[in-house]
C-alpha cells in the first residue's frame, strides 16, 4: 500500500483489496449503469481513450430500476412508454435528461441510447454497475417502480424500501442477463459513496447497508462478477469533509481522482495508468491559454472538448 500514500497526502486507514481477476488492457471496450458516481468515474476513462457507452436510460438508483433497464435493452421503446407531463414527454424508466416537447423526439433519444449500449456491451471487457439506494418511489395509478418521479405530485407516489432479498435478487438478474449477451467480460459492482438521503441519515445507512451486503453476495456467488470498494475507500480512507464537494453530500473532485486511480491500479495493466495520466496532461494544456488566443473567443470548453472528445457512438 505504500505506493498508493502519494494520492491521499492525509493520515489514513488503507482499504485492503486485490482484483482477482486477470487484469484488464487500457483502451479497450467498458460500458456502465447506474448512480452519478458512476457515471462521473466511467466517464474519465471514456475521455482517457477508452472506447464505450453509459447509462442507456439515464442516471438510476435502486437496483429494480437498473435490473429493468438492463433486461429491457434487446426490446425497443415505443410511444406508448411515453407520458405528457407539464408539456414534456416522459418515460418512467428513464431520467429526465431524456424528457422532451415532442413525443417521438422522446423516444428517438432512448431508442438511440438503448441500441448504442447495447451494441458497446456485447463486446466490452468491463461492464460497472454502481447501486446508490434501496428506496425506490412506486407510482401509485399505474402500481409501478419508477426510475424518477419527473416532478410529478408527490401523493401519486409511495416511497419503500426494498428488502435485501430484493436487492439480492435485482442484482443476482442483472449479473445473469448481461452474461447472456457477454460471456467473458467482467461485472464490477459498486456502491455510489454519495449520501443519497441527507435529511435522514438513518433512512441513507439502512438503505447503503442493503446494498452493500446483497453486492458482496452476488460478486460472491456470479462467475466473473467482482465487487469494487468504492464505498469503502470514501467513507474510511476519505473520511474527512475536505474530500466532499461543496454540497458535502458527493465526492470532491480530488476524492474521485483518488478512487478511479486505485481502480485502475488494482484492476488494470500499468498502460491503462499511463493512458489515463496522458490524457489528464492533454486537458490540462488545452485549458491552458496561449497569448495568441487570449482574446481569440475560443472558450475553454471548446478546447478540452477537442482534446479528449468523446464519442457518443460505440466504434
Amino acid at each position: 500500500m505504500k505506493d498508493l500514500v502519494h494520492k491521499n497526502p492525509f493520515p489514513y486507514t488503507p482499504v485492503d483489496w486485490c482484483w482477482p481477476l486477470e487484469k484488464l488492457k487500457g483502451g479497450r471496450t467498458l460500458v456502465s449503469i447506474g448512480s452519478c458516481f458512476s457515471e462521473s468515474v466511467a466517464g474519465k476513462l471514456l475521455s482517457s481513450g477508452f472506447r464505450g457507452a453509459q447509462n442507456p436510460n439515464g442516471i438510476l438508483y435502486n437496483p429494480y430500476s437498473i435490473q429493468d433497464a438492463v433486461q429491457r435493452l434487446d426490446i425497443g421503446y415505443e410511444p406508448s412508454d411515453f407520458f405528457e407531463f407539464q408539456g414534456k414527454w416522459h418515460s418512467w424508466a428513464h431520467h429526465g435528461s431524456f424528457s422532451a416537447e415532442d413525443r417521438m423526439e422522446a423516444v428517438e433519444r432512448a431508442e438511440r441510447a438503448r441500441k448504442n449500449f447495447f451494441k458497446c456491451l456485447k463486446k466490452a471487457e468491463l461492464c460497472m454497475i454502481t447501486f446508490s439506494s434501496a428506496v425506490v418511489y412506486r407510482h401509485l395509478p399505474e402500481k409501478r417502480i419508477v426510475a424518477n418521479c419527473h416532478k410529478v405530485p408527490g401523493n401519486e407516489f409511495t416511497r419503500e424500501l426494498l428488502s435485501h432479498q430484493s436487492c439480492l435478487a435485482c442484482m443476482t438478474a442483472v449479473c445473469r442477463k448481461i452474461r447472456e449477451w457477454n460471456r467473458d467480460c467482467a461485472i464490477v459492482l459498486t456502491v455510489s459513496p454519495v449520501c443519497h438521503y441527507p435529511g435522514d441519515l438513518l433512512l441513507n445507512s439502512r438503505s447503503k447497508a442493503l446494498l452493500l451486503e446483497s453486492a458482496y453476495e452476488t460478486a460472491d456467488k456470479e462467475e466473473r462478477v467482482v465487487y469494487f470498494p468504492a464505498y469503502e475507500i470514501m467513507t474510511c480512507e476519505l473520511r474527512d469533509y475536505r474530500f466532499y464537494a461543496d454540497d458535502l453530500l458527493h465526492p470532491s473532485a480530488l476524492a474521485e481522482k483518488i478512487i478511479l486511480e486505485r481502480f485502475l491500479d488494482c484492476c488494470f495493466e500499468e498502460n491503462a495508468r499511463f493512458q489515463y495520466e496522458e490524457a489528464e496532461r492533454k486537458l490540462r494544456q488545452s485549458c491552458h491559454i496561449p497569448l495568441k488566443e487570449k482574446f481569440s473567443g475560443t472558450s475553454m470548453f471548446d478546447r478540452a472538448e477537442r482534446a479528449n472528445p468523446l464519442s457518443s457512438e460505440c466504434l
